[in-house]
């Protein structure tokens, strides 16, 4: 698993978000790495397991519930998953649609605000999960309309309850105005991140002066380009150091770094932790630490 794929959301017709249910071992989507940029609620009535979220691995008992923001790479819940008899329901939507609403709405503030700190990604880890899941559940056969309303009453639900940051981070953060030229960017540094990218290779591309490139990238973003490309880098070589057995000294060239001694140094100071100790910390099934990218 080289780089996380983008999964294009497809609602279905009639439905302005995806809400969907599949048990083992009829899994259409295996153990993908990937992330897309609507939010995403996870139900797992019942197992224990790791997920593998961003740069993070964290652990779940009975079951499990999150809610993603945007852009956050992780893997299927599967992979991890250990014990029998998996089953999963997945609400996929555009948050962005309801915290707008919430301008307008005040029942809409505690959505609102509950989306915005889903942004680095939530977990429920108390008996109130199961309650919220029985709700997710009877959503999946209704119409469109009931469906939707449905979704509001799970989100406020979700607001209501006491749940847990995964400190997970996005690939990018972007500006509502700038989203569409941000993502073009963003596609350009997931197809060519192994490779010596440049800031003026990139501006080329996207018809900008190299100058007015960096410029742009820094006011949508918060981050210098070299920033961006280095997030992407280790987020991936996290994945590889969990998902492979590749030496460490493979997995910093395929990922882009010229060399080990700046992967190393580069790595620890964005998980604050080695590559052999994250590693190491996987196979024992500890928690790794958390990352400080920005």
């Amino acid at each position: 698993m080289n780089k996380a794929s983008f999964e294009k959301v497809i609602p279905p017709e009639g439905s302005s978000f995806k809400a969907f249910y599949f048990k083992a071992p009829f899994m259409p989507y295996g153990g993908r790495w990937h992330f897309h940029p609507e939010f995403e609620i996870v139900y797992l009535p019942s197992g224990k397991g790791r997920r593998f979220i961003g740069t993070k691995i964290s652990q779940f008992t009975d079951g499990d519930l999150v809610l993603l923001g945007p852009n956050i790479p992780h893997n299927c819940f599967n992979v991890g998953f250990e014990s029998d008899n998996y089953e999963e329901y997945v609400i996929q939507f555009n948050g962005e649609d309801i915290k707008e609403a919430s301008k307008f709405f005040k029942e809409f503030n505690g959505i609102g605000e509950l989306l915005t700190k889903a942004q680095a990604g939530l977990s429920v880890n108390n008996k109130e999960k199961h309650i919220i899941g029985e709700e997710i559940k009877q959503m999946i056969n209704l119409p469109p309309l009931e469906k939707l309303l449905k979704l509001f009453k799970v989100l406020r639900q979700f607001a209501e309850v006491s749940y847990e940051s995964l400190h997970a981070r996005q690939y990018l953060s972007l500006s509502v105005v700038n989203t569409g030229r941000v993502k073009e960017i963003y596609d350009i540094i997931q197809n060519n991140y192994q490779t010596n990218i440049s800031t003026r290779q990139v501006a080329e591309k996207t018809g900008m002066t190299e100058s007015s490139f960096c410029r742009f990238f820094v006011k949508s973003t918060g981050k210098t380009f070299k920033q961006a490309v280095t997030e992407v880098r280790i987020q991936n070589a996290c994945n590889l150091l969990v998902n492979s057995d590749a030496s460490i000294g493979t997995i910093a060239f395929d990922c882009g770094f010229n060399s080990l001694s700046l992967f190393n140094r580069l790595f620890k100071r964005n998980i604050d932790d080695t590559p052999n100790s994250y590693r190491q910390k996987y196979i024992n099934h500890v928690q790794v630490s958390f990352p400080k990218i920005a």
